[in-house]
């Protein structure tokens, strides 16, 4: 869940609806929109992960403990139980999801595609989603004020430097007897 922002949608993974080779991904054929119904790109640290559900699997690739033929139905008790006995501090699933979100966002992610791979049908949910920091707010005000710098530059040499017509540039260069 926090290398894809998938939903606990993963617990119904099927091993059909996953490709690793070239182009990795995971098709989710279920959802209650359009824009949930999609393919989730994966990256390295996922494919990794994947990798051994993938060879050991049957059909789900997080099958239900005690029918190997379902998938599991859900996975709160589990976390609550691995975050107890590992003393890692309380944390919601969907915690993953939003990590996710606002990683993707901070460097440099398009709204447009964050929503897209989230299975967001409106930009408006994304947002509800990425939390930049302070720090990234920062950041991105000073490359806005590089750019505009630059775009100020560009300007005032297009102006003010003139370029010569290739008729002045003939006429400039020596001539070959």
């Amino acid at each position: 869940m926090l290398e894809t922002g998938m939903r606990p949608e993963v617990c119904r993974i099927r091993k059909v609806n996953v490709q690793l080779e070239s182009s990795p991904y995971v098709y989710i054929p279920f959802g209650k929109t359009k824009a949930a119904r999609r393919r989730v790109p994966l990256n390295a640290a996922a494919v990794e992960i994947l990798k051994p559900r993938m060879e050991s699997a049957e059909d789900y690739l997080f099958p239900h403990r005690k029918d190997k033929k379902k998938p599991m139905l859900k996975v709160n008790n589990a976390h609550t139980t691995a975050l107890k006995n590992s003393k890692v501090l309380y944390f919601r699933l969907y915690d993953c999801r939003h990590t996710f979100a606002t990683r993707a966002a901070q460097n440099g992610m398009d709204l447009a595609t964050l929503a897209a791979v989230l299975g967001h049908s409106k930009l408006n949910m994304v947002i509800r989603y990425a939390h930049p920091r302070e720090q990234h707010k920062a950041d991105a005000m000073q490359r806005l004020e590089k750019a505009n710098a630059a775009a100020e530059i560009a300007e005032y040499e297009r102006v003010h430097t003139k370029t010569p017509t290739l008729e002045e540039t003939l006429a400039s260069e020596p001539t070959v007897n």
